[in-house]
């Protein structure tokens, strides 16, 4: 890696980029912005020098050209395991600095409970904010706005959809509950464009 790759993966949106499709596996951008709380635009640049440095790789989803996932390489996945420990590493300091480091843990890491949580709340925001700015007390829609609700919700219903196909047994619960809840705004908005 490049002194720039290096400065690159220790700022702060650079580094929670990575770390957030390292704990999702494969994501995708607007996902990715939105975790990081960054602009779409300011996401995809990241993402195009995490590129560049051989960290992230891009892949076409499904039939849709247009919209790619977003994984990490080999060589990805090793720097977000150090990151991780940078930012144990800093934890650890400002919450007590006499802490000693604790040897690491054996056995599979739980996954972030809190973090999903959070994940799906976020999500949940977001369908109802679509919801409302896009439906509202509207009596009908044009094809414009037919076709920006299913933008604004598609990375919404892929994302459920992976968690659905490889999730626990609770937490596919739980994202098909908020699935559902997409299918209702798509019906709505089906709805009022026939009238």
């Amino acid at each position: 890696m490049s002194v720039d790759g290096a400065n690159l993966i220790l700022q702060k949106k650079p580094a929670l980029a990575l770390l957030a499709i390292n704990r999702e596996e494969e994501t995708y951008a607007s996902l990715i912005s939105r975790e990081i709380g960054s602009t779409f635009a300011h996401t995809a640049n990241i993402l195009g020098k995490l590129e560049s440095e051989g960290l992230v790789r891009f892949e076409t989803s499904g039939n849709d050209n247009r919209v790619k996932s977003v994984g990490l390489t080999s060589r990805g996945k090793a720097t977000a395991v150090l990151v991780e420990k940078i930012v144990a590493v800093m934890d650890d300091t400002k919450t007590d600095s006499k802490r000693k480091t604790i040897g690491k843990k054996k056995g599979k890491p739980k996954k972030d409970v809190k973090g999903f949580a959070q994940k799906l709340g976020v999500i949940n925001n977001n369908i109802e904010l679509v919801k409302k700015e896009e439906l509202g007390s509207k009596k009908s829609i044009s094809q414009e706005d037919f076709v920006r609700i299913g933008q604004r919700l598609g990375p919404y219903r892929r994302e459920l959809r992976k968690i659905i196909k490889t999730g626990k047994k609770v937490e596919m619960k739980q994202a098909a509950i908020l699935d559902k809840k997409i299918d209702d705004v798509l019906g709505e908005r089906e709805r009022l464009r026939g009238q």
